[in-house]
């Protein structure tokens, strides 16, 4: 079995196993402690292979390649970034926004990965933060929070950052990133693909995410440095969580004096160019993922980018923008403790109900209204039933009921 191009392992008689790190030009042998028949093996991302063979024989076959340190360097103009143990110089892609590597082809050439099976973190580091990848050509890759990371041929010494900023999509890997960059195509929680003016259309989009890749959104009815979203109680935080944190470190191609800190009920929140940063609840906190470019409508909430101008005052409760049909949301968070949001979608107006029902079917919490306009509606349960009294963790039912309308789902309290 080939890992790829390069390294592969083959099992036969006698409990002996070889393995190739040249594509098959010389293998080495290794003894397993057996000495029956292997018949299959397993081989894994990093190189360690499990053979199983005669009698229930079990042998597992461990790298054996010299660990590759990497490590912080501090550099006069960027600070701490990341190196290899010689002091050369780790990128990041902006295009790699999933974590997979879109560096392919000629672009490999002029910036060869960085890997090893037998990696030793240097003081400082997060070891979790590590991880691998296995890019199109079958090579294998190290990853840093989800980045894949690259050298730049043209980085002649240690210490060199030629690579910093190469047409605005490579960046120095660095460990105190508040904001990264991403090129990536805007994908709506309703499935559509969005272009940056917020229409249905393909377009690669360059916004910001934080060190991990997740997406980062401003909302248009905040005003400067003011965010008019989130409650004082944060009971609806989990539908757009504000982005927290008091660090202040970017790529080099934005300017670092346009982010901010503002104080939002005894939390930091970042801004840019005075607009509060916000995830969204439904991206799960995944790399990637920037669902919330639709939600409540196109444009509302529009992912942050270097050059914000966005269309403020956004009416997504005018006919333009009301839902096409009704939708009744997963709640967010699930599972939950101890509040939980619950959305959903009203193409016309009406009587609603949404009514709480524990495992038995029993009605503990309704939250009715004698008509509900048109629109995206948002309600925050706290586990609490209609006298008040504090929910037992297990499974819960919500029903919603608009007209002739009705939708069911799921959610799990947890303590």
């Amino acid at each position: 079995v080939f890992l790829n191009n390069s390294f592969g392992v083959v099992v036969g008689g006698g409990g002996k196993t070889f393995s190739t790190t040249d594509g098959g030009a010389n293998w080495v042998l290794q003894q397993a402690p057996t000495s029956g028949k292997l018949n299959d093996l397993f081989l894994h991302a990093s190189k360690n292979a499990w053979t199983v063979g005669d009698n229930g024989s079990i042998a597992r076959r461990a790298s054996s390649a010299p660990a590759q340190k990497i490590m912080l360097s501090m550099h006069n103009d960027l600070g701490k970034i990341l190196t290899d143990g010689d002091g050369r110089t780790l990128y990041f892609f902006t295009k790699d926004a999933f974590g997979a590597s879109l560096c392919e082809n000629g672009c490999k050439a002029n910036w060869p990965i960085f890997y090893s099976d037998n990696l030793e973190i240097g003081e400082g580091l997060d070891p979790n933060d590590f991880g691998s990848t296995m890019r199109g050509d079958g090579d294998m890759q190290t990853t840093y929070k989800g980045w894949p990371l690259y050298y730049f041929i043209n980085d002649n010494a240690p210490g060199d950052v030629n690579g910093e900023g190469v047409i605005g999509k490579w960046y120095v890997a660095k460990p105190d990133y508040s904001v990264m960059l991403v090129d990536n195509q805007l994908v709506g929680h309703d499935g559509v693909k969005y272009n940056s003016s917020y229409e249905p259309g393909e377009e690669v989009v360059q916004y910001f995410v934080d060190d991990y890749g997740r997406t980062l959104y401003i909302f248009t009815k905040d005003s400067f440095e003011k965010n008019n979203f989130t409650n004082e109680d944060f009971s609806n935080n989990g539908v757009w969580p504000i982005y927290e944190t008091e660090n202040m470190t970017a790529p080099s191609a934005l300017d670092s004096s346009a982010f901010s800190v503002i104080d939002v009920y005894g939390h930091k929140q970042l801004c840019y160019q005075g607009w509060p940063l916000y995830y969204f609840g439904q991206d799960s906190m995944m790399r990637g993922s920037n669902k919330g470019v639709s939600f409540p409508a196109p444009g509302v909430w529009p992912v942050a980018t270097a050059s914000l101008n966005p269309k403020t005052g956004v009416d997504y409760a005018g006919s333009e923008t009301l839902p096409r049909e009704f939708e009744l949301q997963q709640n967010y968070p699930n599972p939950f403790n101890p509040s939980t949001t619950i959305s959903f979608s009203l193409p016309v107006a009406g009587e609603t109900t949404l009514t709480i029902y524990n495992v038995l079917g029993q009605p503990v919490r309704t939250f009715s209204n004698a008509k509900m306009e048109a629109g995206i509606h948002q309600i925050v349960w706290n586990a609490l039933d209609e006298k008040g009294r504090r929910q037992s963790s297990g499974l819960y039912y919500y029903t919603l009921k608009s007209g002739d309308f009705t939708a069911t789902k799921r959610m799990l309290l947890l303590k």
